[in-house]
């Protein structure tokens, strides 16, 4: 298995476990308010953490690097999400979720621009990945503060791809990246714990977000980073995309919703935006060894 295949298998998990958060996430905003949820998601993953570190740090091998990078990388993942939240108090579901989807656009953007890696095949793939998210989200409504808010959030998020790619490479040490990553969603505690107070939730929804925290946090977020490692930050970009595909099929098997013709179109089109952009990583990962085959070989 290439490289890139495998990349792309643990990105499509990380992805689907991003897709089942929709549901968890309204059921939780229902009783605590979004910078709470952000709050406590981010305590508990930070306490699942700790004793992992701390057993590193025993055996004296935790990286401060490691956590640096996370810190940085965690400063665009709390704008993120608290951009996000807070711009969907303003605007419809569906206008949030196609404008964070033009994350996609943006890293694309710095890997043409910046990075100066890019390819036809790359392009298509981004045309049918924004086409298909347009049909799958169908956002009706104008623009104002809420959209504002939340497309300097999906330029946080694009952010966040680009650095969890650029430490990724680096071989960054997995569980001191994801603790510092943590730690700039904890600096809500003076506004969530003074400001808002402390409040009673409900178990069923300290179960929703530990779940949140659990597995799309930690798990997701560790397995974006493994993925990463094998896929540009382009490429993970259009698999990202995938997140409302998923989010519409735990849509339909929790609460039976049903799916459009365009929605279905709109689908496809993303799953071949994604293929392509998976093709174009392995033809590219291939490529400098097939050149190196084609030169002349002497012996001594």
């Amino acid at each position: 298995m290439s490289k890139a295949i495998y990349g792309t298998i643990v990105l499509l998990v990380a992805t689907s476990l991003w897709g089942s958060s929709f549901v968890f996430i309204k059921l939780s905003v229902e009783e605590v308010s979004g910078f709470s949820y952000v709050f406590y998601r981010a305590l508990i993953s930070f306490t699942v953490l700790t004793p992992a570190i701390i057993w590193k740090a025993l055996r004296k091998r935790v990286s401060l690097t490691s956590i640096v990078g996370g810190f940085v990388t965690g400063i665009a993942y709390l704008l993120g999400l608290l951009l996000q939240g807070i711009g969907t108090a303003y605007t419809t579901p569906s206008i949030s979720a196609f404008i964070t989807g033009l994350n996609t656009v943006h890293v694309h953007v710095y890997a043409a621009l910046v990075k100066r890696s890019y390819s036809a095949m790359l392009l298509l793939s981004l045309v049918l990945a924004v086409a298909g998210l347009y049909m799958v989200t169908q956002p009706v409504g104008g623009l104002g503060f809420g959209e504002l808010l939340v497309f300097l959030g999906s330029i946080a998020w694009a952010a966040e791809i680009i650095l969890v790619s650029k430490y990724a490479v680096k071989g960054v040490e997995r569980l001191e990246f994801l603790y510092g990553l943590l730690v700039p969603s904890l600096f809500l505690a003076p506004y969530v714990l003074v400001v808002e107070g402390c409040i009673e939730l409900s178990t069923s929804t300290w179960f929703y977000i530990a779940y949140l925290a659990v597995v799309c946090t930690l798990l997701a977020t560790f397995l974006q980073v493994v993925g990463q490692k094998h896929v540009s930050e382009a490429t993970a970009a259009i698999i990202y995309i995938l997140e409302p595909v998923f989010a519409l099929l735990f849509s339909i098997a929790i609460y039976g919703e049903s799916v459009t013709f365009i929605g279905l179109l709109g689908g496809l089109a993303m799953v071949t935006a994604s293929a392509i952009a998976v093709a174009d990583e392995v033809l590219r990962q291939r490529k400098p060894t097939f050149i190196k085959s084609l030169e002349p070989r002497y012996s001594d």
